[in-house]
């Protein structure tokens, strides 16, 4: 008789310490993350930054179901969404199971209190199955959604925790049901890229070392041009501007005066400018026949690319001046000059240049720029030039 007694003691004492896998005190935990780490399960072990209960879920309300998994699921994504590592328990519950054949007794005797808990728990075959059933039918709804799966983790409880009087069949409704728990794991503070802000809230977890970032952890448009600062070689344009692929501003006509500051845009190439990116005095590139004023063809795209600049900025005139080398006689090295002067002028007229906004003029042998007494240095003399103004 006395080992009778013993043994449902001892198996009503190791039942009821399972209890302590999920809850504790019938879900009042008064330390949750010692519980949760005193849990053999691998799935529970760690520190926990919160531990939400998320609403009950009743297993006889289809309605019901459907609502309260999508809800729980939002919270999830939520947590998930602001960078945080979660767990999710899912523990399906029955009603206590009490067999047919029996009755509780009527005693206030502990010894009679655990042989009716026993009593009541004897055949929970079926009921640990159903609960079992109702922890993976929630766990799939969430997997249905997208959700990983290796965050969530199922337990059957069968009969065991009874959350309600069962004295009423409300009461017995309400005992079978789902509860959700959602573990948000207390993160390690890491700065992997070292700019300040941490891992879990970078968005742009791989900046570049010793660069400025903002709130989000992403390297900074300083001047807005659409240059990130690290590779910005010139990180204080001024709003709007226009610029290179090293947020440098553009100097398209490469005439020394950036784009934004030019006031004469579209500068041929070689012609010297004012502040403000305007030519004053340049070359054409001209060659002749020798001892004539008629221009080879292989010069007309000289021609042609300073008409263009003369159309594009018509609030300049131009002179155009012919010069010679010293070879020869003067009388006839200024007479060529003239010619040759005067046939450029015709050429870009022709081009579509006012004629009210060219002159000529020959200088002959009169201005040289280098020495004549080498072949270098008289090719250099041969030369027209370009004076330009503004019209008043």
């Amino acid at each position: 008789m006395r080992h009778l007694l013993l043994a449902p003691l001892l198996l009503a004492a190791s039942l009821n310490a399972v209890e302590i896998d999920t809850y504790k005190d019938n879900y009042r935990v008064t330390d949750l993350n010692e519980t949760i780490k005193a849990n053999d399960n691998v799935f529970m072990q760690g520190d926990f930054e919160q531990i939400i209960r998320l609403e009950m879920i009743e297993m006889d309300d289809e309605d019901s179901i459907s609502s309260k998994v999508d809800s729980a699921v939002k919270r999830i994504e939520e947590i998930i969404d602001s960078g945080k590592e979660v767990k999710v328990s899912i523990v399906g519950h029955t009603p206590t199971v009490i067999s047919e054949n029996e009755k509780n007794i009527d005693s206030d005797v502990y010894a009679n209190a655990i042989q009716n808990w026993f009593r009541s728990d004897i055949d929970t075959n079926s009921s640990v199955k159903t609960s079992e059933d109702y922890a993976k039918k929630i766990e799939q709804k969430m997997i249905d959604t997208n959700l990983p799966e290796e965050i969530f983790y199922t337990e059957n409880r069968g009969g065991l925790d009874q959350g309600f009087s069962e004295g009423t069949s409300e009461g017995k409704d309400l005992s079978a049901r789902v509860m959700v728990t959602l573990y948000v794991y207390e993160l390690e503070d890491i700065d992997s890229d070292r700019d300040g802000v941490f891992d879990r809230v970078d968005k742009c977890p791989n900046s570049p070392r010793g660069n400025v970032v903002d709130n989000d952890g992403c390297p900074i448009d300083s001047d807005g041009d659409g240059v990130l600062d690290y590779k910005d070689q010139c990180p204080k344009t001024p709003k709007g501007v226009e610029v290179d692929s090293k947020g440098c501003p553009l100097d398209l006509d490469e005439d020394g005066v950036l784009d934004y500051k030019d006031k004469c845009l579209g500068t041929p190439l070689g012609l010297s400018v004012d502040p403000n990116g305007c030519p004053i005095k340049s070359k054409l590139h001209l060659n002749f026949k020798t001892s004539s004023d008629k221009i080879l063809k292989e010069s007309y795209s000289e021609v042609k690319r300073f008409a263009k600049f003369m159309k594009e900025n018509p609030m300049y005139k131009a002179e155009i001046i012919g010069h010679t080398d010293s070879m020869g006689k003067a009388v006839k090295n200024m007479d060529l000059s003239q010619r040759r002067a005067a046939s450029a002028r015709k050429a870009l007229i022709s081009e579509g240049v006012e004629a009210s906004r060219l002159t000529s003029a020959g200088r002959g042998e009169l201005d040289p720029i280098e020495s004549n007494r080498t072949a270098a240095g008289r090719k250099e003399n041969r030369r027209t030039e370009i004076q330009l103004s503004l019209i008043k």
